[in-house]
């Protein structure tokens, strides 16, 4: 193995583990602590915003010569932004292990964007993905305690986000060092969640909200080496090879899941391991198949 890639994969590798961890502790926190999730997303940015400022002025930015090079990385810390105001609003409501699968169904949001604006062809292998991977959403959804318009309308628009974060971070490595794409991406992600202040109950439920400050910042460090492991993956590797292995994500949430109710946590409702392993199973094949790596 080269030793070029040995770096990317590790991390392309830890990324989908250490999201895990944060998406589990994000609904503990949520659960068990949080009253007002959109107010702990304002204390969220404010940990994210003070990261990427450190991470920044600790780096070196000579080579940075045109304002495109920072445009990418902008691009997919404002996503992700806009995709945190999303999730917690869905973590607080539904299990972290049926959003994150749920999640997982943009692979197929990329391969029909890929086949109509870049004339990619789909195989045999890619419509058994597809497949796999609309049996597993389908069945999956069946255990959300409340599926309406909102949580669909939710639910698609973080689909898409993600799936808009992973192409602009696989953009803006081609143009700047990982380290310094996460840096900016942190800094418009803090940015971005600031603007749920416009909501009057958000803001006014922000002050007490800082007293979760300390879980906002093991949290937000969570995150902060997530992102990292997907730029570090991205920058060395064929982006469809770091989103089959990020696809493990649901597989590892699951799991996490029901360790912390085995300890004595709840963080879940839906406590039956089998009609949610099987079809999260099923989308982590079916995102395998789809990206041709079986």
């Amino acid at each position: 193995m080269s030793k070029s890639i040995v770096i990317p994969l590790v991390c392309a590798i830890l990324g989908p583990f250490i999201e895990g961890i944060m998406n589990t502790t994000d609904k503990y926190v949520l659960t068990h602590k949080v009253k007002r999730p959109l107010s702990y997303a304002i204390v969220a940015g404010v940990v994210n915003l003070f990261i990427g400022i450190v991470v920044a002025l600790c780096l070196n930015w000579s080579g940075v010569t045109s304002y495109r090079e920072i445009l990418f990385p902008a691009l997919a810390g404002a996503i992700f932004g806009t995709q945190f105001l999303i999730y917690y609003q869905l973590l607080s409501k539904e299990d972290v292990s049926t959003v994150i699968g749920l999640l997982y169904l943009y692979p197929i949001v990329v391969a029909i964007l890929s086949y109509i604006f870049l004339a990619e062809k789909f195989t045999l292998l890619t419509y058994i993905g597809m497949g796999l991977i609309m049996f597993g959403g389908v069945r999956l959804s069946g255990r959300v305690a409340v599926f309406n318009i909102r949580f669909g309308l939710l639910i698609a628009m973080l689909i898409l986000l993600v799936a808009l974060h992973e192409f602009f971070i696989k953009v803006a490595t081609n143009s700047l060092p990982a380290i310094n794409g996460l840096s900016i991406s942190m800094i418009t992600m803090g940015l971005t969640i600031f603007t749920g202040l416009f909501n009057k109950e958000t803001r006014q439920g922000v002050l007490a909200e800082f007293k979760n400050l300390k879980w906002a910042a093991f949290c937000q460090t969570l995150t902060f080496m997530g992102m990292g492991a997907i730029y570090f993956a991205m920058a060395g590797l064929p982006a469809t090879i770091v989103s089959t292995i990020a696809a493990t994500q649901p597989l590892t949430v699951l799991l996490l899941e029901k360790a912390f109710h085995k300890c004595g946590v709840q963080i879940c409702s839906d406590e039956l391991l089998l009609p949610k392993l099987i079809p999260i199973t099923a989308i982590v094949a079916g995102i395998f198949m789809l990206y041709g790596v079986v």
